[in-house]
């Protein structure tokens, strides 16, 4: 990945600092510790490796959150599995969960977190415990999502939109609706109020689709009533 070509200053020949100026698209990085090394050779290169340890502690934070939620505790932080960014990806989410460092390292800074931030990371993670719980393949991304959206609030991507919509419906429909508790809790991820706020969330949408599991043609028959409703509200009917 190219980020085009930089200059590198020096405060002067007595002393061993020296500045490169990064693109715009860095600046998230500004003030993160960076191991310097220098890959010498024919052709020269100067490496900058970020100190990803907080990052890597917020993802393990939201994974217990998870595993408690879903029951699946004992299950050891699997970033293996995960296909691994250092800036969200644009795609919708496929069969190998993303996660992006700038988002664990956002989640790991001072409260409030960004709810985008806490989205995109909650519906990675959940897509990845789901088969630990028993979840069909076929349904984790979809989990992944809703349970995204319960907690986050965001939709992550326009194509998971149906996930999310049913997955608020059933909140509701258990009286778990997008109160302004939530919101609140939210606004810090490490906090007892959004564990509180999560757990009972993450339960219902679990037990949800491993009846869609049992019995796939019960959620295929809620995604046509969802896609006939979208097309009843775009219609004006």
């Amino acid at each position: 990945m190219e980020f085009g070509t930089r200059s590198i200053r020096s405060a002067g020949q007595g002393s061993g600092s020296v500045e490169v100026t990064l693109p715009p698209a860095f600046r998230g990085l500004a003030g993160l510790a960076c191991r310097v090394a220098l890959r010498d050779g024919l052709r020269p290169e100067l490496v900058l490796q970020p100190d990803l340890r907080a990052a890597r502690a917020a993802f393990a934070r939201v994974w217990a959150l998870l595993s408690e939620g879903l029951g699946i505790e004992g299950h050891a932080l699997p970033l293996a599995e995960c296909a691994i960014t250092l800036w969200p990806a644009a795609e919708a989410p496929g069969a190998m969960p993303r996660l992006a460092w700038a988002d664990g390292l956002a989640l790991a800074g001072p409260a409030p977190h960004a709810a985008s931030a806490l989205a995109r990371s909650v519906t990675a993670l959940a897509q990845l415990s789901a088969h630990r719980r028993g979840i069909a393949p076929g349904l984790a991304a979809d989990f992944g999502a809703a349970c995204g959206h319960a907690l986050g609030g965001i939709v992550v991507h326009p194509a998971m939109q149906a996930a999310c919509d049913i997955g608020a419906a059933l909140l509701a429909g258990g009286g778990l609706g997008p109160e302004a508790a939530l919101v609140l809790a939210a606004e810090d991820a490490g906090g007892d109020a959004f564990r509180d706020a999560a757990l009972p969330r993450l339960r219902l949408l679990a037990d949800q689709h491993l009846e869609w599991t049992d019995d796939p043609a019960r959620h295929a028959s809620v995604l046509v009533a969802w896609r006939r409703g979208v097309a009843l509200e775009l219609s004006g009917a």
